[in-house]
């Protein structure tokens, strides 16, 4: 969008309902936190009032469950769904559009090139190992359709279902992208909500991401109205929608909508990312990264992805069989 630079990711993090005893189930609304606790309808609370804290995010060894990765009696790996912000503010402070765009591994002052380095880096992390992830972009550019969300209904990569982490495969697709454009979020959230309910592989948490620079601009800019939009997936899917914001964001805008999505709560520290509230007051829904470091980027990622794990307490519900 063409006002002062602003990323959000927007996380849709798809539960439904849990596959088997063993994994940890939360269709509530819970409240992730380091202890590996969770607070949700039965009462039960955290030490510290949300997920993560400065320590970091949980290992889950003290919930007494395995992580999804980890090999252990309950495995739920986290399908994750990112829709990437690629309107022409995020060249800023390079330049509006074409002139902050880069290739992943190049380095430029912009909102873009940092955001598709950190990207790059967690798909292809080890910490990432077992997820899935599909990858869409967009921005006013598209002739995007505000009440179906075509084409962010099904993703640029791969070009159907998810693709298994790590991977350098997305590298191809943000590197083709050049940022340009408003910013249509009503448009990619029902693409993205569109795409989650209709891919959820049985034993798996799905779970979509939206990346965004700023407020709506373009379609349905109503706040209200993008938050009913997650709850209202979220009450027919049990799939949970994360925000991921940067500098220049209006924070309790993101807030607003990311309140719909129904994911956990989390402490303004998060491991290496500091201030992951912004100007909210923690716990919050929404995920603030700062100016787009990679580092702290990796850590949301990171972090939004262990509390997805259908297999901690307070994780995502598991996707039931066919």
């Amino acid at each position: 969008m063409s006002s002062p630079a602003r990323i959000a990711v927007l996380v849709t993090l798809s539960s439904s309902l849990a596959l088997a005893a063993a994994c940890g189930d939360s269709s509530g609304d819970s409240t992730f936190g380091a202890s590996g606790g969770s607070s949700g309808s039965n009462g039960e609370t955290t030490s510290n009032g949300g997920f993560g804290g400065s320590s970091g995010a949980s290992s889950g060894a003290s919930g007494g469950q395995s992580s999804g990765s980890s090999g252990g009696d309950c495995f739920a790996p986290v399908d994750m769904y990112i829709v990437f912000d690629k309107s022409g503010s995020m060249g800023e402070p390079a330049g509006n559009g074409a002139p902050g765009d880069c290739n992943v591994g190049e380095t430029k002052n912009s909102k873009w090139c940092r955001g598709i380095n950190a990207l790059a880096g967690y798909l292809k992390s080890s910490s990432a190992k077992d997820q899935s992830a599909a990858l869409q972009f967009f921005s006013g550019n598209d002739g995007a359709n505000c009440n179906t969300g075509t084409p962010y209904d099904q993703p640029a990569m791969p070009s159907t279902g998810y693709t298994v982490l790590p991977s350098t495969a997305f590298d191809a697709a943000l590197n083709q992208r050049t940022p340009g454009g408003g910013t249509p979020i009503e448009a990619a959230l029902r693409g993205l909500t569109k795409f989650t309910a209709a891919n959820r592989t049985p034993g798996h948490v799905t779970i979509g991401i939206l990346v965004t620079d700023g407020d709506p601009q373009g379609c349905n800019e109503n706040l209200n109205d993008l938050s009913a939009i997650l709850e209202a997936h979220y009450q027919a899917t049990k799939i949970r929608t994360y925000v991921i914001g940067m500098n220049g964001a209006t924070f309790t805008n993101l807030e607003r909508i990311a309140a719909g999505g129904n994911a956990p709560t989390h402490a303004a520290t998060v491991g290496s990312l500091n201030n992951a509230c912004g100007n909210v007051t923690p716990p919050c829904r929404f995920w603030n990264v700062g100016d787009g470091d990679p580092a702290g980027f990796i850590q949301a990622l990171s972090a939004i992805q262990e509390s997805a794990d259908g297999c901690k307490p307070g994780g995502g519900s598991v996707n039931p069989p066919k």
